[in-house]
């Protein structure tokens, strides 16, 4: 019998932690498959409701019908009209982009990213954190005593736990911050709070 690490698999339970991992993969594969469909599908929805709003009887449905109605593999328990992003982690993912230092996993919100920006935004004191590996990156911390508070905090890859980050415009001053732990390879959140490691 073949261990990783001792305990991880029992012989009496090797079936069950099998079929559990397998069942975890497939439910995250499908809820990956249905955001590229939500995606995939969004030009067409967007032609539909074109098409629906320019034949609409105005005085029946005085309101146009919104792209949502034809989006049929759109999460409906997460989608808000607002982002969640705050305007200036927005600003800050801006400027990383204009400077070529934005990180890759932000691609996955940048719609919601270019629907929090504002210009009116003025930069924050500390314009974002990072780990060396560049696998951590908190836009926007507001440093409190304790911690900070993340204007949205981008994880790639598995990583929980104290982490070093490096203040982006000041490379020498560095924070010791705790990621919780979340599920899946990579995970973005907004207005997160980060205490300080001992």
């Amino acid at each position: 019998m073949c261990h990783a690490y001792p305990g991880q698999w029992r012989r009496e339970t090797f079936g069950n932690e099998l079929r559990a991992t397998v069942l975890r993969a497939w439910r995250e594969l499908q809820a990956i498959e249905r955001e590229q469909a939500a995606r995939a599908e969004l030009p067409i929805a967007q032609v539909s409701a074109m098409l629906a709003n320019i034949n609409r009887d105005t005085t029946k449905q005085a309101q146009p019908w919104p792209v949502a109605d034809f989006c049929f593999y759109r999460d409906r328990d997460n989608a808000d009209s607002s982002s969640g992003i705050p305007p200036a982690a927005a600003a800050v993912a801006l400027s990383l982009r204009h400077e070529s230092r934005c990180p890759e996993i932000l691609i996955a919100v940048w719609p919601a990213i270019l629907e929090a920006a504002d210009e009116t935004t003025k930069p924050p004191p500390v314009r974002a954190l990072h780990s060396d590996d560049g696998a951590v990156w908190v836009l926007a911390p507001q440093m409190i005593q304790g911690g900070c508070r993340g204007g949205l905090v981008a994880v790639r890859g598995a990583v929980a736990g104290p982490v070093l980050l490096r203040e982006l415009d000041r490379p020498l001053l560095t924070h010791r911050l705790v990621l919780p732990l979340r599920h899946g390879y990579g995970w973005l959140e907004a207005d997160l709070w980060l205490a300080a490691a001992n």
